[in-house]
């Protein structure tokens, strides 16, 4: 459903060795302080599928140990009407407020990369445009197979299944105000016109972020994401705030049980980012070998 999508704004190969940096990792085992039993923190990125972990003994047993999967959001329905609500142009059209040059880029890149009409799009935003380009062309050139299930989403339906408690560290309005009402439609339009900056672009630049998460560069796919782009302020609403903010709970919610937090990866790494946080509040926080039996 589009929601979904909408949601995978903060993406195969054989999983590639891992970095130099032992910091530059997707999984982290959080202990000390305290806590009777570790938690562990799983970077995902929001364009991949449970495929991805299914050569990963690491991050399955840290999963199976937890009693809690936490994420950014409680994926289900309700998210639905608040994020279409928040995805629609209002007093406007992509088409009054998009130059003309920019539409007609955007308009041939959507009939030729997916058969569509960008009149189907008219009454959406352009980081919703943004969005689904990212998503039409992840699937397109590295496209995942039937009843694969994104990260994010596999987990939390997993710990369902398996009557784990299911968190989420914030609410849909935090999320939407992030990645939408930060933005004026003037910075969208800009945004939007730099996806766009040539025929190949896209495909390009998400080759560049499958394969620096794949093969666990955080400190790349960063620089990818958001160098050229976005702007510090920008930055520090998608990712610094929200951190912070769930620095809140994350520490309490850890000493009531066994956290399997798995929130996208650009969250862990950084000065602001989750494993700095919980080492400067006195936590233990190391890295693990995802393909570590």
């Amino acid at each position: 459903m589009l929601y979904t999508v909408l949601l995978c704004l903060l993406f195969t190969t054989t999983l590639l060795a891992q970095q130099a940096n032992k910091d530059n990792s997707l999984l982290w085992k959080v202990s000390g302080k305290g806590l009777s039993q570790p938690s562990y923190l799983f970077g995902t990125y929001h364009f991949f599928t449970n495929a991805f972990i299914d050569t990963m003994p690491a991050v399955k047993a840290a999963y199976e140990s937890s009693k809690a999967v936490a994420g950014e959001l409680v994926m289900d329905s309700s998210l639905q009407p608040s994020v279409m609500k928040a995805a629609i142009l209002n007093g406007t059209t992509l088409k009054q407020l998009l130059p003309d040059t920019l539409y007609t880029k955007a308009a041939e890149w959507f009939k030729e990369e997916a058969g569509l009409n960008l009149t189907m799009l008219n009454g959406f935003n352009p980081i919703t445009v943004m969005t689904l380009a990212m998503a039409i062309a992840q699937q397109k050139y590295f496209p995942n197979k039937p009843g694969e299930v994104q990260l994010d989403t596999y987990f939390q339906q997993e710990g369902k299944k398996d009557g784990k408690q299911i968190l989420g560290l914030e609410t849909v309005d935090v999320q939407i105000n992030a990645l939408y009402k930060q933005l004026s439609l003037q910075r969208q339009v800009e945004l939007l016109d730099e996806l766009f900056k040539n025929k190949d672009s896209l495909k390009q630049s998400i080759d560049e972020m499958n394969n620096a998460y794949i093969s666990q560069d955080l400190t790349k796919l960063q620089r990818e994401m958001y160098t050229g782009s976005y702007k510090p302020d920008e930055i520090k609403v998608l990712l610094d705030d929200r951190n912070s903010h769930w620095m809140q709970e994350l520490p309490a919610l850890m000493q009531q049980q066994p956290l399997f937090v798995a929130v996208g990866a650009l969250h862990l790494v950084g000065k602001n980012g989750l494993v700095n946080q919980l080492r400067a509040q006195g936590f233990t926080v190391v890295p693990v070998d995802i393909k570590r039996e």
